[in-house]
């Protein structure tokens, strides 16, 4: 996801996913606080960044920012909170009509080889004295954002993708033999059946360097068979891949 504003809904059930997209529930109103940029990306000797947090409301807003070192372990995200990142400050009530400055620093030596991947997670707080109607749902909304320390010179992905089918689900598998991220988009499947999206339109996730990522789906499963041919599709800012691939099953 590319530098930007980007809003979320408050007042009803809401959760943000590692991929940084929000789901919410129709019919609440927009929420007063944006984040901007969505994604830190910093090349050595840089160091350190900054995130601004903005109140579009007309009330306080109370914000928690922690940093966790990110990993993906059995193909799954992982994440640990991190002792080399801090944002700075931590925690801060944005008034009406402001704009606050997070500033993240990554203690230490530049990275030298290769990438090192952190999450910021952005918590707006509820405000607990506050008087709500009794039809009012108290939530806390939360960004993940995705921040990469990389290598001045020779950090690129390499994905190799993996398809395999049993009685219950696709699985689509990618590992980075890489040393950076792949940022992966509109994932899918193409065969002579026709086109299956995997993770659906827009952003899918990341598959980090030295790491495997996997994605699970029934849907077209049918149309797929162990030992047929597809072709993995997918699509990034810097990542794009139109690989065939032979079903496994699993």
């Amino acid at each position: 996801m590319r530098a930007g504003k980007m809003s979320v809904m408050r007042g009803c059930f809401a959760l943000i996913g590692l991929s940084a997209s929000l789901l919410v529930a129709q019919g609440c109103q927009a929420a007063s606080l944006q984040v901007s940029p969505v994604t830190l990306d910093l090349t050595a000797p840089a160091q350190s960044a900054t995130l601004n947090l903005r109140n579009m409301g007309d009330s306080p807003v109370n914000v928690q920012v922690r940093a966790y070192h990110w990993a993906q372990v059995g193909g799954e995200d992982q994440l640990i909170p991190a002792k080399d990142v801090v944002a700075s400050p931590p925690a801060a009530k944005l008034q009406p009509g402001t704009t606050y400055t997070i500033r993240v620093v990554r203690m230490g030596p530049p990275v030298v080889k290769g990438e090192e991947a952190y999450r910021l997670m952005i918590d707006e707080l509820p405000e607990v004295n506050l008087r709500r109607p009794a039809n009012s749902i108290n939530v806390d909304i939360r960004y993940s954002i995705p921040v990469f320390f990389t290598a001045a010179h020779g950090a690129g992905a390499d994905v190799h993708w993996k398809v395999a089918r049993d009685s219950s689900h696709l699985t689509v598998e990618g590992s980075n033999t890489g040393n950076r991220h792949a940022k992966i988009a509109d994932l899918a499947l193409a065969s002579p059946t026709g086109t299956i999206s995997v993770g659906g339109s827009g952003l899918n996730g990341y598959v980090l360097p030295g790491s495997t990522r996997r994605w699970a789906t029934t849907r077209g499963m049918q149309r797929i068979q162990p030992g047929s041919s597809v072709r993995v599709t997918a699509k990034g800012d810097d990542y794009a891949v139109n690989q065939p691939v032979a079903v496994e099953k699993h």
